[in-house]
């Protein structure tokens, strides 16, 4: 005993191994004391839990076959009220219902397994039908025939005397469980034949391996089925209770000492009897009780052994650990206490951190716009700053440079003709503009293009060239970008449009011949390119231009981080787009999370085929989606077709009925049309009129309501400059102006 107190003093943990083995030996002394309380108290305690969950699911049991047996009587009403059962009652001789009739009475026994077998008989007619086995009639007397073995079926006893009875009927060689539901006439008797193992089959699915034995009887003490439980008396057969001793009101349960008899009335004359054995449950846990012992004195003595020589081991890392956070500084207070101070100060270190990096966020959101924003510049708020830097998929940027026209009042007269321009143009907030410059010779804004709308930059510049047409204003656009960091090459782009426009009134620095050259950089062009390509639905050169990402990734031994920032502005301009058109996401979603797995969790050289052909996997469900999705130029025309007797047709009305912005519905109409909405309305309202004129004697105000037209005077004015007659002149046979050269 010394020298294990020595051996013990040499380790310095022998206070700490005196408590693990008092605490071990006070812990398996309170366990030994637990076991012998607990099992003796499992026949009360346990059972009763156990009691309760069985009546339970016994009352569980009796609802559903309730609920079963309410659906048997609905099939019995849908039955009794069968077409062709009905017919057969008046054409007893007919062949053809006859086969219907079974037909459906063979649908109603597929929908419920408690039924085996319908059986239907015509009295007047002799017409006996059954859906599975052989009925027939013989001296007044009706038998039913299954595997060569005949029983006798008591169909005149129960068929009209008792409604809606469950009757056991049985012989030497044959038993079967009828129901007799009530029936409105005397001329047929329609039953059937319930399965009864099919009633214990579904109780013994609920049980628990105490019970010995379920039974199934009638109203007069005879066994209907029996299935075996799974405790110890497997195949036992037991004496159900007597009829007289049920409760055909509710659950009935018989203490028996060794067991608990249950007895359920699951019909006016059918009942389930459920034996519950106590001994088996203290068998099993008695064993279970002897071997957990057993284990944890096992357990206790190995774990014994561990800690005399893994302790050490265990505190040293920990103490090696502690120096890296806390140094090696004296300090006299606990570990654990040095420890929470040492992870408090680098969670604050860490909250400032956090601060510091978004300071330098906001630091070089400002920074990025400083270098464009004169000081006769806007004032950017932070919501429009936040949407600049955080904008939905599908932005884009510009920057404009409008001069202004030779003879006008000034630049200040501009920029508020520019401002209430693009704010009839884009309504409803998607988008902002910001001036960044205005000196006396041109202004500059920053134009930031939000929504859902298709091909921003044809929409863009088809609204400018109306403002151009409308002021006089010289516009030099720059090209598109989503990035704000872009937003200083966007400026210098459009002073190089603006600066190199010759005569030209309209400069597009996309459309220009000669750009500044510059070293290879990230793709925004190519990936520009192909987000045209897929919001004008171009999909075979879409398909092209992800292929020659992959050739140019191939051919370059580019770093990691530019492979997997191409891919995912690849996947996000494809996915971008399949929202843009309202394509479902979960027609993609496994696949866009798949390839956006293999992006981001290995290199290209790994996974660059899987990845190509993932994306042209989703360009083909992206076209296969699409076919119903898309604005289609006759869905224009037929609802222009069908509204242009409305007053209150315009582009505002088609753009909310087809759910796009204003300014991409009037894009859609000059693609479709090759003119303006309004244009194109006043077109076709001429022509229905100048035929209306010609073809009726309708008066002329009517004439111009039929066409849209509320105000008549405004009508004629258009009608005489536009024909150069006026309306009653042409109705009387004037040619009009435009047409005297063709005659």
């Amino acid at each position: 005993m010394g020298k294990i107190r020595k051996y013990f003093e040499k380790i310095n943990y022998h206070t700490l191994l005196k408590y693990f083995l008092s605490y071990f030996f006070l812990l398996s002394f309170l366990l030994l004391c637990f076991f012998i309380a607990f099992r003796k108290q499992l026949r009360t305690a346990y059972s009763t839990t156990r009691d309760n969950s069985i009546q339970e699911k016994l009352l569980l049991f009796q609802q559903s076959f309730n609920n079963d047996l309410d659906h048997v009587f609905n099939i019995h009403y849908n039955l009794s009220n069968n077409p062709n059962l009905k017919m057969l009652r008046y054409s007893p001789d007919s062949s053809w219902y006859s086969s219907l009739s079974i037909s459906d009475m063979r649908e109603f026994v597929s929908a419920n397994p408690l039924v085996s077998d319908i059986i239907y008989i015509q009295n007047n007619g002799g017409n006996i039908l059954a859906c599975k086995n052989y009925v027939y009639q013989s001296k007044g007397e009706y038998y039913l025939s299954i595997n060569q073995k005949t029983l006798k079926i008591p169909v005149g006893k129960y068929g009209h005397d008792n409604k809606n009875s469950i009757i056991y009927v049985k012989n030497r060689d044959l038993s079967l469980l009828l129901l007799f539901p009530n029936v409105a006439s005397k001329k047929y008797e329609l039953f059937y034949v319930m399965d009864s193992d099919e009633i214990l089959t579904r109780f013994n699915n609920m049980l628990s391996e105490e019970i010995s034995g379920v039974y199934l009887s009638d109203g007069e003490n005879n066994m209907i089925s029996a299935g075996n439980g799974t405790g110890r008396f497997p195949g036992e057969q037991r004496a159900v209770p007597a009829a007289g001793q049920i409760n055909s009101f509710g659950l009935r349960k018989n203490d028996e000492g060794d067991e608990i008899i249950y007895t359920l009335p699951l019909h006016s004359n059918l009942y389930l009897t459920v034996y519950f054995s106590k001994d088996i449950l203290l068998q099993y846990a008695s064993k279970a009780f002897l071997t957990m012992y057993l284990v944890f004195a096992a357990a206790g003595c190995v774990g014994l052994v561990l800690i005399l020589f893994g302790m050490k081991l265990t505190y040293s890392p920990l103490h090696r650990l502690s120096k890296k956070f806390i140094g090696t500084k004296k300090d006299n207070r606990g570990l654990v206490s040095q420890l929470d101070s040492a992870f408090s100060s680098a969670l604050e270190e860490q909250k400032k951190l956090q601060e510091k990096i978004d300071k330098y966020h906001s630091i070089m959101k400002e920074s990025v716009l400083d270098t464009i924003v004169n000081e006769n510049g806007e004032e950017i708020t932070s919501e429009n700053m936040d949407r600049l830097f955080n904008g939905e998929p599908g932005s884009l940027m510009f920057v404009i440079k409008i001069s202004a026209p030779e003879e006008g009042e000034g630049m200040a007269s501009v920029t508020r003709s520019f401002q209430n321009f693009f704010l009839r143009a884009f309504p409803n907030n998607d988008s902002f503009c910001i001036r960044l410059e205005i000196t006396a010779e041109y202004c500059s804004y920053l134009i930031y293009y939000g929504g859902q709308d298709q091909d921003k930059v044809n929409v863009l510049k088809f609204l400018l060239n109306d403002y151009y047409k409308d002021t006089g204003c010289r516009i030099a656009l720059s090209n598109g970008s989503s990035s704000p960091l872009d937003i200083p090459d966007l400026y210098a782009n459009a002073m190089q449009a603006g600066n190199g426009r010759d005569s030209c009134g309209m400069v597009f620095y996309d459309e220009m011949d000669t750009h500044n050259d510059s070293a290879y950089k990230y793709p925004y062009e190519e990936l520009g390119s192909f987000a045209s390509l897929l919001s004008q639905l171009k999909f075979g050169e879409a398909r092209d231009s992800v292929t020659n990402f992959f050739r140019t990734l191939d051919q370059s031994d580019f770093p990691a981080f530019y492979s997997r920032s191409v891919l995912t502005e690849v996947l996000t301009t494809i996915i971008t787009s399949m929202n843009q058109q309202n394509i479902r996401f979960s027609a993609y979603n496994n696949i866009y999370f798949e390839v956006l797995y293999y992006i981001r969790s290995f290199s290209y050289a790994e996974k660059s085929g899987d990845i190509q052909s993932h994306f042209i996997l989703l360009l083909t469900l992206f076209e296969d989606e699409l076919a119903n999705l898309t604005i289609k130029s006759n869905e224009l025309l037929d609802f222009i077709n069908q509204s242009y007797t409305s007053s209150e047709l315009s582009i505002a009305m088609m753009a909310e009925k087809f759910h796009v912005s204003i300014a991409y519905m009037s894009y859609l109409c000059k693609k479709y049309f090759n003119e303006n909405f309004s244009e194109y309305l006043w077109n076709l309202r001429m022509a229905k009129a100048k035929e209306l004129l010609r073809s009726t004697s309708k008066p002329i105000e009517e004439i111009c309501l039929d066409v849209g037209y509320e105000n008549v005077s405004s009508f004629r004015r258009k009608f005489k400059k536009e024909l150069g007659v006026t309306p009653s002149q042409y109705r009387n046979g004037a040619v009009p102006e435009k047409e005297k050269g063709r005659t």
